[in-house]
C-alpha cells in the first residue's frame, strides 16, 4: 500500500541503517513488509537473508527498468514497501523515487553530506515534476552527535537551504552497528526509541493509511 524510498547521491550516509530500523519497528507492530534492493552492493538484502528473526519478502532488482514494476507488485501484497537505492545518482534511484509515497534522505554531519542531500532533494522535486506526482521528501540526520559545534553548523546550513528534516535523529550509537551483525533491531534504549519515534513521525505525515492506524492507537 505504501512505498518509502531511501535515497541519497552520497554513499555511506546511512540509508541501509534507516531502512533496517523502519523495517524492524514496523515489523514489530505486526505489519507486512516488502523490500526492493536496487543497490549493487546488496547490503540490505544480504542482511535480510542472514537475519532469522524476521521473515521479510525481498527482491534484488538491478535492472533499472524493473524497479517500478516490482515495487508496485510488492505494494499490492504488503502494507509497506521499502526501496533501498545506490549511494549515487542513478536511473534506478529516479525510478525508486518516482513510485515512492515518501523519500527519506539520510545525511551525516559533514559539508559533503549537506551538498549531496540538497542534490537528492532537488532530484526528488524534478522527478515529482516529471511524473506529475506529489512526492514528499525529508532529511534524516544519522550518526548524529548532539550538542556539538558541527551538529549546530550543519543544522543551520540545512535550515538556510530550506530542506525539511525529521525531528528524530539517529545518534552515533553502537546499537546501530551491532544490528548489522546480530540482525536484532533494538527495541529498548536510545536506538529503540529513535526507531519508534521515526515511525511515529512518518505516521504523523498523514500519507500512509496503515501508519495512521498506529498513530490513532498510540
Amino acid at each position: 500500500m505504501s512505498i518509502i524510498t531511501m535515497a541519497t547521491t552520497k554513499g555511506g550516509a546511512g540509508k541501509t541503517t534507516v531502512a533496517q530500523m523502519i523495517i524492524g519497528a514496523v515489523h514489530n507492530l505486526g505489519y507486512s513488509i516488502g523490500v526492493v534492493d536496487t543497490d549493487e552492493n546488496q547490503t540490505l538484502s544480504n542482511w535480510l537473508d542472514s537475519n532469522t528473526n524476521m521473515a521479510i519478502d525481498y527482491k534484488v532488482v538491478l535492472e533499472e527498468s524493473k524497479v517500478v514494476e516490482v515495487a508496485q507488485k510488492m505494494s499490492r501484497k504488503h502494507d509497506l514497501v521499502i526501496i533501498d537505492t545506490p549511494g549515487a545518482q542513478s536511473q534506478a534511484s529516479v525510478f525508486a523515487i518516482g513510485c515512492a509515497d515518501l523519500v527519506i534522505v539520510p545525511l551525516q554531519l559533514s559539508k559533503a553530506d549537506v551538498v549531496q542531500a540538497q542534490k537528492t532533494y532537488e532530484l526528488v522535486k524534478s522527478t515529482a515534476h516529471m511524473t506529475s506526482r506529489t512526492i514528499p521528501a525529508q532529511l534524516l540526520f544519522t550518526n548524529y552527535t548532539p550538542k556539538t559545534k558541527i551538529a549546530k553548523k550543519v543544522r543551520q546550513q540545512v535550515k538556510e537551504l530550506g530542506l525539511p528534516t525529521f525531528n528524530t535523529r539517529f545518534h552515533h550509537l553502537v546499537a546501530y552497528k551491532e544490528l548489522t551483525f546480530s540482525g536484532k533491531i533494538p527495541r529498548k534504549g536510545t536506538a529503540g526509541a529513535q526507531g519508534q519515534l521515526l515511525v511515529q513521525e512518518i505516521a504523523d505525515l498523514g500519507l500512509m493509511p496503515f501508519l495512521q492506524e498506529f498513530r490513532r492507537a498510540s
